[in-house]
């Protein structure tokens, strides 16, 4: 497997209180079989610039929703995974086909 990363900074609405607030997001996509990496770098960078300094939907309070997303939008049946982490709040989910 071939692995793309990228990082995005966003708000989002603490589900409890409302408060608004915000983290970065590391994301890595991966891909089977032999795929242009440059090219997979550039559609993920694409994807996270839509999403960077935004504020999320309470559809996208949680890193499981970000990491299916992303792999909405790079529809295409080679990405297999799609991981999110905050890291610096050691949290992580994982989307897989």
């Amino acid at each position: 497997m071939t692995g793309v990363g990228g990082i995005f900074c966003a708000a989002h609405r603490d589900l409890k209180s409302g408060a608004l607030h915000g983290h970065s997001w590391e994301v890595t996509a991966w891909f089977t079989g032999r795929p242009n990496a440059a090219h997979r770098q550039e559609q993920l960078a694409a994807i996270l610039r839509r999403l960077d300094h935004t504020e999320l939907g309470v559809e996208l309070s949680w890193g499981e929703d970000i990491a299916q997303r992303i792999a909405e939008r790079v529809n295409d049946n080679m990405c297999v995974q799609v991981d999110v982490s905050r890291p610096l709040e050691r949290i992580y989910a994982r989307w897989e086909r």
